[in-house]
């Protein structure tokens, strides 16, 4: 698939930028980074692989001014659950129970550009993403400033997303969303075809941020973030039994509100040059889920130029206030904000782990010296993690899942010039 027009702006503005640079190489700093990773899962019934290569180039003319640019896509093949049903009435029609083979290809071009100052920063970028049943345009802007001898940092930032999503057309005489019937393909999507149509999703983010170097071996980082979503945010193609057998569409509210509280201290151990960092995050949404994280790492150097980092982080939320596993006894009462009805495992009450490995090895050459005449600076990451998911209600085909397992590994290349 080809980049959109926009997507070529982006990069043509990069390369603009780096052009007009090259006449200063000796005042400016170019650094390229280049990343690779796959993503399996295998709960009960699916199985999905996303392949995730990007590429990124940063220029830096002036001191005071940082240009960059970068690509990234999700090559994506596997399976999803078509049809949902509650466990009995799936016990009794075996074959409900339905999934649909998965191929997109999404690519996103990002563009961004930052003023800095002794103290402050501003940063302003903008994204543009396609695949075959989703577009997205999106900009952020973020200020950052330093304070009492950088001992202290404030940040705030803000991101609007302007999405659109493929649907089907649904029949005239379908009126309540139990009678609306899920897109079979994304075939025509985005081409005014007949049979097809679109939804608007707008997203809005807010963060803030405040970090604290209390000594110089422990900092602190305190951050809210807060995320308005309107617009369409059913799966089009997922199905859910109803009562009486009935096959609808997903349908979940337009409407969500969500925020989130993190905090992070981390502690550098001069005894044994490791670090260890601590993540605790709280979140809640109007959709009445609520969920904590709690990540541990520790990083410890091997010498001069590599170091190993270990993590491991425990996650546990609850469900959506319209979540069940089982819509065939009638739609959950919700009053004026209506009855909705999902399959999405993701917006059910479960825990997951995770344990993983990274190692980074760096070269920073001396003061007027360069590897093999040209690079001024070289790191290689490589990390591999492993994550467990265990629903309390989910199930497929009357089968609890409490055994799916996500493996992901990341190959990232940076270097200097």
């Amino acid at each position: 698939m080809q980049l959109g027009s926009r997507s070529a702006v982006v990069v043509g503005l990069v390369a603009a930028c780096l052009a007009v640079t090259g006449g200063a190489r000796a005042q400016s700093v170019v650094e390229v980074d280049t990343s690779h990773t796959v993503f399996y899962e295998a709960p009960t019934k699916t199985h999905m692989f996303v392949y995730s290569p990007s590429a990124d180039v940063q220029a830096s003319p002036w001191a005071w001014l940082d240009v960059r640019g970068g690509w990234e896509a999700d090559v994506v093949s596997g399976a999803s659950v078509a049809t949902k049903a509650g466990p009995a009435y799936a016990s009794n029609h075996a074959d409900v129970i339905s999934t649909a083979s998965v191929h997109d290809f999404r690519n996103m071009a990002r563009g961004e550009v930052a003023l800095k100052g002794d103290v402050t920063s501003l940063t302003a970028g903008y994204a543009y993403g396609i695949e075959h049943d989703y577009q997205s345009n999106s900009m952020h802007v973020n200020a950052r400033t330093d304070a009492f001898q950088h001992n202290t940092t404030f940040e705030l930032s803000y991101a609007r997303n302007f999405d659109t999503v493929c649907d089907r057309v649904q029949s005239a005489n379908a009126v309540l969303p139990s009678e609306w019937t899920a897109l079979e393909d994304s075939t025509g999507c985005f081409t005014k075809a007949a049979g097809r149509t679109t939804h608007d999703i707008g997203i809005d983010t807010y963060e803030a941020s405040w970090g604290q170097a209390w000594s110089p071996v422990v900092e602190t980082q305190l951050t809210y973030t807060a995320q308005l979503v309107d617009g369409f945010q059913s799966d089009p193609y997922r199905s859910v039994i109803l009562g009486e057998g009935i096959k609808a569409q997903e349908h979940i509210p337009n409407e969500r509100a969500r925020e989130a509280v993190t905090a992070r201290i981390a502690w550098y151990l001069r005894s044994i040059k490791g670090a260890v960092r601590l993540s605790l995050r709280g979140y809640h949404d109007t959709w009445a889920i609520d969920s904590g994280t709690a990540e541990l790492e520790l990083e410890k150097s091997l010498g001069e130029s590599f170091r190993v980092m270990l993590r491991g982080r425990l996650y546990k939320q609850s469900g959506a206030v319209f979540w069940s596993d089982d819509y065939t006894g009638g739609l959950p009462p919700l009053g004026s904000r209506g009855q909705y009805f999902t399959g999405d495992r993701e917006l059910s009450p479960f825990w997951s782990w995770l344990a993983g490995v990274r190692a980074v090895w760096t070269i920073n050459p001396a003061a007027h010296q360069r590897l093999l005449g040209f690079i001024e600076s070289f790191k290689l990451a490589g990390s591999a993690n492993m994550e467990g998911f265990s629903y309390d209600q989910y199930t497929l085909g009357g089968t609890p899942v409490s055994n799916a397992i996500a493996y992901v590994a990341t190959v990232s290349l940076a270097l200097g010039f």
